[in-house]
């Protein structure tokens, strides 16, 4: 959990800046650029969210405090902010997603603080990656898809249990197109400087990259039957993916 600068204030007149950062989609990278953007005590972000009830959206007084608020949160709790401020969110192709996920999981301190990545170091690639613990089973379920339609945790999932697959997918796309922006991280430094100049803020030559991997694992090292076994538990993620790509490049 990152630590929250009590000194700052948002400033008047300037919009805040709402970021759902999905886990693994170059969020990190993007919320420092931010952090070195923006005057301090004006960010918000990652774990800060935690020490809030869970189950209903941030405090006012939180989102009136800080110019800019990110987190790993669920729709759920930005969603009656979403309309008073500049919102955006980044979807990746769900198998990198997860894959990108895995190699994190073996951090050291990723190891100290989750059991996910526990999980990750005892199970190995293949046993992770089909694993129905719940702590891997809210990391790759159709991750994407739940943060959007409410949140990835066990008791949101449990709270939407009886929508159907269409429905929760029909949820995550309506509430996807309340935000100001939507970018991919296959394409970062494109989108990433769209939203900077929606903002009116200059756009950095190179925004640079944290917890680049230089072996990632990638979907060809995977056995056919353990990648599609993967693609059918993301298969919303997919869906939710190539539709919001789709909706971009659709003439008008």
């Amino acid at each position: 959990m990152s630590r929250q600068d009590q000194s700052g204030t948002a400033p008047p007149g300037q919009p805040r800046i709402v970021f759902l950062h999905i886990v693994k989609t170059a969020g990190t990278s993007l919320v420092g650029h931010f952090r070195k953007s923006l005057p301090r005590g004006q960010v918000f972000s990652h774990g800060d969210f935690m020490q809030f009830p869970q189950d209903r959206p941030l405090p006012r007084e939180v989102f009136d405090r800080y110019r800019f608020l990110s987190g790993h949160f669920g729709y759920t709790h930005i969603a009656p902010y979403l309309d008073e401020s500049y919102s955006f969110t980044f979807l990746r192709d769900p198998v990198a997603r997860v894959l990108s996920f895995y190699t994190f999981c073996l951090h050291e301190d990723m190891q100290r603080k989750f059991a996910v990545a526990r999980a990750a170091v005892q199970l190995g690639l293949e046993g992770f990656l089909e694993s129905d613990l719940p702590e891997v089973a809210e990391m790759l379920d159709n991750q994407q898809t739940w943060q959007l339609a409410r949140m990835y945790w066990q008791a949101d999932r449990n709270v939407l249990r009886t929508l159907r697959d269409e429905d929760l997918l029909g949820l995550a796309s309506e509430h996807i197109h309340r935000f100001s922006r939507v970018g991919f991280t296959e394409t970062f430094d494109e989108d990433f400087a769209a939203i900077l100049g929606d903002l009116g803020m200059p756009s950095p030559a190179v925004v640079p990259r944290h917890f680049e991997t230089a072996n990632p694992v990638v979907a060809g090292m995977l056995p056919q039957s353990v990648l599609e076994r993967l693609r059918e538990r993301m298969s919303l993620d997919q869906a939710l993916y190539e539709r919001t790509r789709a909706a971009r490049t659709a003439p008008g």
